[in-house]
């Protein structure tokens, strides 16, 4: 089930695995960094509300570098959400974009506030495969 499409990003909500899926657009690469918040705080909006245990990011087609000071940012403002909501596990679709794929896995990997097991893919099969295991 479809719950939000914009400009920038999908969100998909699969009851059945417990788990929503956001992808990210090529228009990302027009993005500032107050509309990324806005867009990242639409989804936690949904994740409060659906408490996924999974989570895909699609970051295939990401194209926007996460400073330092944003990766802070989602360290004390967006993953301090997920024990709220349940999560348990987050996967990434890798994007072809060095310095995006470097400046994503740096925000998880430097996250002081991380509750949940990530992990990064080439391909939505086995990422999904991962996130399908017992949580």
């Amino acid at each position: 089930m479809v719950l939000y499409q914009s400009e920038y990003k999908s969100i998909e909500y699969k009851a059945d695995d417990t788990m929503i899926i956001i992808r990210w657009q090529p228009s990302t690469a027009g993005l500032d960094e107050e509309t990324l918040k806005s867009e990242i705080k639409k989804s936690l909006d949904f994740i409060l509300v659906h408490k996924p245990q999974r989570i895909l990011i699609d970051s295939s087609n990401f194209n926007f570098v996460i400073a330092p000071e944003l990766q802070e940012w989602f360290d004390n403002e967006v993953f301090i959400i997920y024990p709220k909501a349940n999560v348990k596990r987050k996967a990434f679709l890798v994007t072809s974009d060095i310095f995006a794929q470097v400046s994503l896995q740096q925000h998880i990997n430097d996250a002081k506030h991380q509750t949940f097991e990530s992990a990064f893919f080439d391909s939505e099969e086995q990422a999904m495969s991962w996130l399908k295991q017992e949580v």
